[in-house]
């Protein structure tokens, strides 16, 4: 991305078997972005590494660390980060990650399973600072969850464009709801792979059928 400004903060929430990850893959494909991290919990179901052939598995902050040296300030990557499933070692794993990718800047990072690392209450400290600053760094971030309701509101109050598909719980369809500034029913009827879109910048909603 040569203008920070192009750098959109994109939510896609929505049960299993809706429809989340064909939605990020068709929204990824144009314009081919050149420098991404998926974070990706279920690797071995999702398979993001199939998205950008070239892609590298990493596990650690020191492999990320040499993905983005070998790369520098403006070469490409693709990297696919599989966390321990041990949530207090991946939170900081996931702070410290956020912190590298703000530095390397100008790239775009996707985290599957956000519920995983973030709470409505917490965000690690370099996912926080992501989302106050990453914009101007020229980090573009996609954010999927099944339970919306468990994501920290720093993500949620950063968004430029938030997807919401079809929710199993009552308490996602009405905080996504409130988000979208529709009633909880509106959420609560989606069914198969209908979704409601909000473009922050302009306030338009529109529904998907």
């Amino acid at each position: 991305m040569s203008n920070a400004l192009e750098a959109k903060f994109i939510g896609i929430f929505g049960t299993t078997g809706c429809g989340k990850t064909h939605e990020l893959k068709r929204r990824l494909g144009k314009p081919k972005r050149r420098r991404t991290l998926f974070w990706s919990p279920k690797e071995p179901i999702d398979n993001y590494a199939a998205f950008y052939p070239d892609s590298t598995i990493v596990r650690t902050a020191s492999e990320v660390l040499e993905v983005l040296r070998r790369a520098g300030r403006r070469g490409e990557f693709h990297a696919v980060f599989v966390p321990t499933l041990n949530r207090k070692k991946d939170e900081a794993l996931f702070s410290l990650v956020c912190s590298m990718l703000m530095a390397a800047g100008n790239l775009t990072l996707i985290v599957d399973e956000l519920h995983t690392v973030t709470t409505p209450t917490n965000a690690p400290d370099g996912w926080a600072k992501l989302n106050f600053m990453g914009r101007g760094y020229g980090v573009e971030v996609f954010g999927l969850s099944q339970r919306p309701a468990s994501v920290d509101k720093a993500f949620i109050g950063s968004l430029s464009t938030l997807v919401v598909k079809r929710l199993s719980y009552p308490a996602d369809q009405k905080k996504l709801a409130q988000a979208l500034g529709l009633p909880a029913a509106d959420v609560a009827n989606l069914t198969g792979y209908q979704f409601f879109e909000k473009n922050f910048a302009t306030g338009k909603i529109t529904k998907n059928n």
